[in-house]
């Protein structure tokens, strides 16, 4: 008994007759007619298709590296040293899959269709009517996912290491993607470090502006002060001032000493008295006057000068917010160079001389053992199905 697309074996004998063949050859397509349709027939199809009519496809590759200025290495070869990875555990950052992700968006497809002519790499004279971009003018979200079937990229997650791989139906097409992309990634990483250097710096650069008018002001105003009580130096001044009257004091004493000296000995009428007695009020008229410039009713030294010293402490006060403010904006900068992030080409792309692109012989292969395989599973569901049913 034959079981449905199962040949049993049959004796063959010589004595079969040449007119027999047609009719054996008929029931052998009988028998096999549903693997001949489910198996060999469509392999047949892939296998022209693809050794026939399927264009050739170049890879153009090329590796690159994310890492940042401050980037150690706790262990690993002279290789990963020198890049600035960490080979010990994962050495793939979130800078790495976000330009990734920026190469594989709409926004980076926008760019080459903008700049590259992405679309016509796509569409070259030649290329057969299944591989080729079919729009001329396809819309974004089209032209996105086919991009995406000809371009990826692999990271490794031990050593950081992006590989890019275009594929493209000329080899001048895939490697001028590919140097695109890279130039496109590098663009990015700059634009993340302006943004990195801005949001780290702008506050402390600000008040820095602040804090260096606000000393700009002090210094102006104490200027001013200066010009308007035409004295450099109120404080020296004052201190001077303070000298003088202290001198002029003495010397009043001394005057008086020698005057009470005299009493009763030289009469008041003699010229020797009335010398040291005009003395004496001469002095006292010099300490009233010099005494009276230093703290008297109207303006006086003491009053300027503690206007003086207000501004003085102003404008130091003003003096050290600026020299922190400055140290702080060193160390704004200082961080923000440190958080740089550089784009590290490891292979620069290639100009693909060989097509390897479709694997012909390794679709073709792949199609018939899982029609193959799909026509078992099949065939041993029906021969359950009719065991149960008997």
């Amino acid at each position: 008994m034959n079981m449905h697309g199962i040949v049993q074996p049959q004796p063959f004998t010589d004595e079969a007759q040449p007119e027999d063949r047609p009719s054996r050859l008929y029931e052998l397509l009988r028998i096999y007619r549903w693997f001949l349709l489910i198996v060999i027939l469509p392999t047949l199809l892939v296998a022209v298709y693809f050794f026939l009519i399927a264009s050739n496809q170049y890879e153009s590759r090329a590796d690159y590296v994310v890492r940042r200025t401050d980037s150690t290495v706790q262990s690993g070869d002279g290789f990963a040293q020198l890049l600035g990875f960490n080979l010990s555990g994962s050495a793939t950052t979130p800078e790495s899959h976000l330009v990734s992700d920026y190469l594989l968006s709409h926004d980076a497809v926008a760019r080459l269709r903008k700049e590259d002519q992405l679309v016509e790499r796509f569409r070259r004279p030649g290329t057969d009517w299944l591989s080729r971009l079919w729009s001329a003018d396809p819309t974004p979200e089209k032209l996105l996912s086919y991009y995406g079937g000809k371009v990826a990229i692999k990271e490794d997650a031990d050593t950081g290491i992006s590989e890019l791989h275009v594929h493209a139906f000329a080899p001048e097409d895939a490697y001028a993607i590919n140097r695109k992309l890279l130039a496109l990634g590098e663009e990015r990483i700059n634009q993340l470090n302006e943004r990195t250097f801005h949001d780290e710096v702008a506050s402390a650069a600000r008040d820095l502006d602040e804090s260096s008018n606000a000393l700009s002001v002090a210094q102006e105003v104490l200027t001013s002060f200066r010009k308007g009580h035409a004295d450099i130096d109120p404080e020296g001044s004052g201190k001077a001032q303070i000298g003088l009257v202290s001198t002029l004091t003495e010397s009043l004493v001394a005057a008086r000493a020698r005057l009470h000296a005299m009493d009763g000995v030289i009469g008041p009428n003699a010229p020797q008295y009335r010398a040291a007695a005009g003395q004496v009020r001469a002095l006292e008229a010099q300490v009233a006057g010099q005494s009276n410039r230093i703290a008297g009713s109207g303006p006086s030294i003491a009053s300027s000068l503690g206007d003086y010293e207000n501004l003085v402490i102003r404008r130091e006060n003003a003096a050290r917010r600026y020299a922190a403010v400055a140290a702080q904006y060193d160390h704004a900068r200082a961080e923000a160079a440190r958080k740089q992030l550089y784009l590290v080409r490891v292979v620069e792309p290639n100009m693909p001389v060989k097509s390897l692109f479709p694997e012909s012989t390794k679709i073709v292969l792949t199609v018939f053992f899982g029609l193959v395989l799909a026509y078992g599973i099949g065939w041993l569901l029906l021969a359950g199905v009719r065991e149960h049913s008997i």
